[in-house]
């Protein structure tokens, strides 16, 4: 298991969605194919937009870009 599988782990264990957005985009970033990419953004923007994270604007535009919104 990755640094960031333990990090996304324990984010949901604790319940802390504005640390899993940042964790979800991460992991898009890291994400070998643009599929990948796509569904941790997709993620991310979840959590982002659940918690007021000001990253929201951004994950969707990102989404956007990628013809998945």
């Amino acid at each position: 298991m990755s640094d960031l599988d333990r990090r996304l782990r324990a984010a949901h264990g604790r319940g802390d969605g504005r640390a899993l957005a940042r964790l979800y985009e991460e992991a898009a970033v890291a994400a070998p194919t643009e599929d990948e990419a796509a569904f941790y953004l997709t993620h991310a923007y979840i959590w982002a937009l659940d918690t007021g994270h000001p990253n929201a604007p951004a994950l969707r535009a990102r989404l956007t870009a990628l013809n998945r919104i």
